[in-house]
């Protein structure tokens, strides 16, 4: 999966770069059967819009992302050892909205015209 996806979203974890992508047809198949942690995706994004979100939102929407990027599930959930689980919540949930954000509105523009 390469980042010119326009659903997928790089960040960067103790100077790695990783890409997240929820796009891929297997996560979305998981998406459409299970939901993130049961719940639609729009509700669990609705959840972060107004602060109601949960901590294995975060972690789930992060593991497969990164395994929507086509990463190992063993690597996803050594990755989220080191850097979710058991650490600050904010920061991990302001990149678990932006992936799950992206899978709705793909890349962000700038200057569109909406009189077109």
């Amino acid at each position: 999966m390469s980042e010119s996806d326009p659903c997928a979203r790089t960040i960067v974890w103790s100077g790695e770069t990783y890409i997240l992508n929820l796009s891929h047809k297997w996560v979305r198949r998981v998406l459409g059967y299970r939901g993130i942690n049961g719940r639609p995706p729009a509700a669990v994004l609705l959840g972060f819009e107004t602060g109601a979100y949960t901590v294995d939102d975060v972690e789930r929407i992060l593991e497969l992302g990164l395994i929507g990027s086509g990463m190992d599930e063993r690597d996803a959930d050594k990755l989220l050892d080191q850097h979710v689980r058991g650490k600050p919540i904010a920061a991990n949930a302001v990149i678990a909205f932006e992936v799950l954000a992206a899978l709705f509105v793909g890349k962000v523009q700038t200057n569109v015209d909406a009189s077109a």
